[in-house]
């Protein structure tokens, strides 16, 4: 026993730690405090929930909530590695560290759950290491994923210890490093942050990889489903995959249901009840979801959603924000000291808070009918790409290798919720960077574009659209040279100002309304759109030109060629098409000629 006790023993020097390596020593910590009458593990444990309301804060309406250190994702302090030669010194050292901690710590919590509706092709086993000290995350997940089976081996398993380690510098970025992700051999550490969203997407990086290997594509979308009366009078059932990143509008139009609330709004602005022409609307997923030929299929079985300025007219969202099973996140209270989505009480290093989120229920949307599989394949395929100088609100796109393009670009605005000082335009492939492990994302965007292709040969193309939600149609901007790679060259920045709260917004433009966005979804549906060519890309993109609801005094005021000359509009293009393939080149290279040079004019 006292050779075992041996600390060089159980924990390899650094320069002996292999990927492997890590697993193994953390196996043998564990056995090494068995045998000696100590618990490693609470493997499970009913009392989790209990352990975690200790020191939460417990909203009058009953449901309880936490603030987490670190209020938004660690991009830059996060390394994917491969296999040994890949390991440097940095990653050695935080692996050692966790280790060494693990140690010392008193048990970890052990909680089991599934990734993709369990006993479906995409079903993927996850165990997650909890630091005991830190309840809340364990428990809050193992109420996203779906319920596991412990006595079953983990086909991925996640080690989160949250507390800062003397962590080294990302020798990659020269930020703190606190995530590693080990794609081939099936596990993660997570250290630093005890944001939820860690642990969330450090499962679903995986996920993503592994659906890909059983033939599909894992996405960062949303999924809904309605019926819609056509305009010809024929109904067709509408599976809707919306792709954004976070900020973008994903959540809010993922969860997106007309009612008879906020149906009112549209009487009244566009002269249309929704409800005329829609029905057996279903809420099915609203992150990451896997896309095959025949179907879509969800990841989780609850949300954990973004919820700032959420308000009773997003009817699915709100409702389950406000149930008393929610479980919030750095989420503001109300003078009643129920929860609030307003983002005026609590800050983040000076600013008003701008990622409050909640995990709840689909159920108590009141729009989950307990599948979170769609009924059939993918129909209508929505990239929220916001931006503030070339983009329509509305656009359809009708060339696959256009659409593949999109996604590939991942194109839209900064949100504190992906860094703190997140503002401006971003390229992030696929809308998955960094969560994207193990398949590059080159592989997806190709058997996406394949998808695209086969429907549109089989006469039933998948109708692709992309829109600007969140952006601007035409912000104020200045001409600002920029170096990418050894070119220097011009590109346009916007203006931004700094609001009373913090907050950085563009200066100028005009932007469609949650409910004008909403009206295109559904007129779009119904085939009750009419197009003309994009003025510089042809016939491989189509513009809106009448609404049905929408006058055509709003319509023009949403395209940017009313404020643009042609050449100008032209000039903008070519500065985003240079930034898109010098992002692309790093992000998702290989890509063939057809889809790298789509927007090429």
């Amino acid at each position: 026993m006292k050779m075992a006790i041996g600390e060089a023993k159980v924990i390899p020097r650094i320069e002996e730690l292999t990927i492997s390596g890590f697993k193994e020593a953390f196996k043998r910590i564990l056995e090494l405090k068995r045998r000696c009458g100590l618990e490693p593990l609470l493997d499970n444990p009913p009392d989790l929930l209990e352990r975690a309301k200790l020191y939460a804060t417990k909203y009058r309406n009953g449901s309880l909530g936490w603030a987490s250190n670190i209020w938004h994702r660690s991009e830059k302090g996060t390394a994917v590695i491969e296999r040994d030669e890949d390991l440097r010194y940095e990653h050695k050292f935080l692996m050692r560290r966790v280790l060494e901690h693990i140690l010392a710590q008193g048990p970890l919590i052990k909680v089991d759950g599934v990734l993709g509706k369990p006993g479906s092709r995409v079903e993927l086993r996850c165990r997650l290491y909890c630091d005991p000290q830190f309840p809340d995350i364990a428990y809050r997940w193992s109420q996203l994923a779906f319920p596991g089976d412990p006595s079953k081996e983990p086909d991925v398993e996640l080690i989160c210890i949250p507390h800062y380690l003397g962590n080294p510098v990302n020798p990659e970025t020269g930020h703190p490093l606190m995530v590693l992700r080990f794609p081939n051999h099936d596990y993660t550490i997570i250290t630093c942050s005890s944001y939820q969203g860690e642990v969330k997407k450090g499962f679903l990086s995986h996920w993503i990889m592994h659906v890909y290997k059983r033939g599909g594509i894992g996405e960062h979308a949303a999924l809904r489903e309605f019926t819609v009366k056509r305009r010809d009078g024929s109904e067709k059932r509408m599976v809707v995959c919306i792709w954004g990143l976070t900020g973008s509008g994903k959540s809010t139009h993922g969860f997106y249901v007309w009612d008879r609330e906020n149906a009112q709004i549209y009487v009244r602005e566009f002269g249309i009840n929704p409800l005329d022409y829609v029905k057996d609307q279903e809420i099915k997923n609203d992150d990451i979801v896997a896309i095959f030929e025949d179907r879509v299929i969800g990841s989780e079985r609850g949300s954990w959603t973004k919820t700032e300025n959420v308000d009773r007219r997003q009817v699915a969202i709100w409702r389950a924000a406000m149930s008393p099973r929610a479980l919030h996140e750095n989420t503001e209270f109300d003078e009643n000291g129920n929860p609030s989505l307003e983002g005026k009480l609590f800050q983040y290093h000076g600013m008003f808070n701008r990622n409050a989120r909640s995990v709840f229920f689909l159920e108590d949307t009141g729009y989950f009918r307990g599948d979170v599989e769609s009924s059939g394949p993918l129909s209508m395929a929505i990239f929220l790409s916001p931006g503030y100088f070339t983009d329509y609100a509305w656009v359809k796109i009708v060339d696959p290798a256009f659409a593949a393009k999109v996604l590939a670009d991942g194109r839209t605005i900064g949100h504190p919720a992906q860094a703190r000082d997140a503002f401006g335009v971003v390229f992030a492939t696929r809308y998955c960077k960094p969560f994207t492990i193990g398949v590059p994302s080159t592989k997806h965007v190709l058997r996406f574009y394949e998808m695209l292709k086969k429907r549109m040969e089989r006469g039933d193309p998948i109708e692709v659209y992309q829109f600007n939600t969140t952006g601007r149609i035409i912000a104020q901007y200045t001409w600002t040279k920029t170096r990418i790679g050894d070119e220097e060259i011009e590109v346009p920045q916007p203006i931004f100002k700094t609001r009373p709260d913090g907050f950085k917004e563009p200066v100028g433009g005009t932007s469609p309304t949650i409910e004008e966005t909403e009206l295109f979804i559904l007129q779009a549906a119904r085939g009750a759109v009419e197009y003309e060519p994009h003025p510089v890309w042809g016939e491989k993109v189509l513009i809106p030109v009448e609404v049905e609801g929408l006058s055509s005094e709003r319509l023009k005021q949403l395209m940017p060629t009313t404020y643009l000359s042609m050449n100008e509009f032209r000039r903008l293009l070519e500065a985003q098409i240079k930034l898109s393939k010098y992002h692309l080149d790093r992000q998702c290279p290989g890509l063939p000629p057809e889809i790298y040079n789509a927007m090429d004019f």
